[in-house]
C-alpha cells in the first residue's frame, strides 16, 4: 500500500507537470488527464474502504453494549468485556505502517501530487 500511495503521487505530479505543458486541443492532455484521473480513482477507493474499516470497528463498542450481555453466563461477559476494551484503540488500514489509508490521506496525496508539479515546473524553467 506504500508503494501504491507513492506511485500515484508521483505519477498524478507527473502527469500534472505535463499536461500543464500539453495544449487542450491535443488529443495527448486528455488521454494523460483520463490516466491521472484513473491513479485518483485506484486511490480514492483503497483510501475510502480503509476508511469504512475504522469507521465499523468504531461502531462494534455500542453493538457489542446493546446485545443482551447482562443475561449471559460470566464467561461471555469477560469476551465481551475484552472486546470492548480492545475495540477502544481504533482499527485502521495503514501504508507500511507509516500513515493510515482514510479520506484526509487522498487529500494530502493530491496536495503532495501539485507540490511535485509546481517543483517540477520551477526545476524546468531554469
Amino acid at each position: 500500500m506504500l508503494l501504491q500511495c507513492l506511485t500515484s503521487t508521483f505519477m498524478i505530479a507527473s502527469n500534472l507537470y505535463v499536461a500543464s505543458m500539453t495544449s487542450p486541443a491535443d488529443p495527448e492532455f486528455y488521454s494523460m488527464t483520463e490516466f491521472m484521473l484513473a491513479a485518483l480513482a485506484q486511490l480514492c477507493m483503497i483510501c475510502h474502504f480503509g476508511n469504512r474499516i475504522t469507521e465499523t470497528s468504531s461502531s462494534y463498542i455500542r453493538c457489542l453494549y446493546e446485545c443482551n450481555w447482562y443475561t449471559s453466563s460470566k464467561r461471555f461477559k469477560q469476551c465481551i468485556l475484552i472486546m470492548m476494551i480492545r475495540l477502544q484503540i481504533p482499527v485502521e488500514m495503514t501504508a507500511g505502517k507509516f500513515f493510515p489509508l482514510n479520506l484526509p490521506t487522498i487529500i494530502s496525496v493530491v496536495k503532495g501530487s501539485f507540490s511535485y508539479s509546481a517543483m517540477y515546473k520551477a526545476v524546468g524553467q531554469r
